[in-house]
């Protein structure tokens, strides 16, 4: 058998070149073409036809290795997603510098704030009073801010009472309720608690729920006989660095305690009556900055505080 392994030449018609079917003689019909070299046209392998793409054909479908073909739709999904993702970005750099701003904003309240802390009197009262020893006066421990620690309060006004005596109890100007509790001792042994408080949270926009729940917490740690609550003092003030209403926070503070009060059966005293107006604030002349009594206007109140505490007692 001989091998097919010469190069060979296939002669074709026109027609042939143009893709078209080899014609057939008439006289042979099963002629076919003849290699040069003389070898038999059985042994050639005859190539298969492959038609070159059209333009449109190009992109019908993936090639190996390369994603398959993108829309006109898909192309203008993808550019909208770059333009919103870059539009967030932009927003994203704008939320940065808003919160960086407000973070310093807040910054510079704080350091406002502890100034205004660092500027309060450092006026403290604690332990017994230096009051007139007489053995028919009812005994009182005192829980107070700086209503009650100032010099000339009410506290140190009853100094001359003789129906009364402090022999214990803790008072610090600017001081929250929470503070007070946390340095104030035991007084078993007096017949009256009597609690000044919520002066300084309202200022710092403490809940009076808060409030309360310290002024229960502090009778239970002094343990005194029994106890007198007093309501919180006008108020000038109709904001503060804390964001709070004082004048307004005042009034809601001594409704909260009036209400604590009856509901453990503890005595109620407003002393401030006399120097309050009907929106809260203080009477003219009643207040030398807009947050305490004047000297005059105390002895008022430590009056008012004098009765009610010996009917607390008695």
């Amino acid at each position: 058998m001989s091998r097919c392994g010469a190069r060979t030449d296939v002669r074709t018609t026109g027609r042939e070149a143009r893709g078209g079917p080899a014609p057939r003689l008439p006289s042979d019909p099963g002629h076919r073409p003849t290699r040069r070299g003389g070898l038999s046209g059985s042994c050639e392998k005859p190539q298969q036809r492959r038609r070159f793409p059209r333009s449109g054909d190009w992109f019908g479908g993936a090639i190996r290795g390369i994603p398959g073909v993108v829309s006109r739709t898909s192309h203008l999904v993808a550019f909208l997603s770059i333009i919103a993702s870059a539009a967030l970005v932009g927003t994203g750099a704008v939320v940065v510098a808003s919160s960086h701003d407000a973070s310093a904003a807040e910054q510079a309240v704080a350091v406002r704030q502890a100034e205004a802390l660092r500027r309060t009197p450092d006026q403290v009262v604690s332990g017994a009073i230096d009051t007139t020893d007489r053995s028919d006066a009812v005994t009182f421990a005192y829980a107070g801010d700086s209503i009650t620690a100032r010099p000339d309060s009410w506290l140190h006004v009853l100094e001359r009472d003789p129906a009364v005596r402090a022999v214990g109890g803790y008072a610090h100007s600017g001081y929250r309720s929470d503070q007070v509790l946390r340095e104030i001792r035991p007084v078993p042994t007096a017949d009256v608690l009597v609690v000044e408080l919520g002066t300084n949270d309202v200022n710092q926009a403490v809940p009076v729920g808060t409030i309360t729940a310290n002024v229960d917490a502090l009778v239970r740690k002094v343990d005194a006989h029994r106890v007198l609550v007093v309501a919180g003092p006008p108020s000038d003030r109709t904001t503060s660095l804390w964001g709070a209403d004082r004048r307004a926070g005042q009034l809601v503070l001594t409704r909260a305690l009036r209400a604590d009060a009856r509901r453990h059966g503890w005595a109620f005293v407003d002393p401030f009556t006399a120097v309050r107006t009907a929106d809260g604030a203080y009477e003219p002349g009643t207040t030398p900055d807009g947050i305490h009594p004047t000297a005059e206007a105390n002895l008022g109140v430590a009056h008012v505080m004098a009765e009610a505490i010996e009917a607390t007692g008695r």
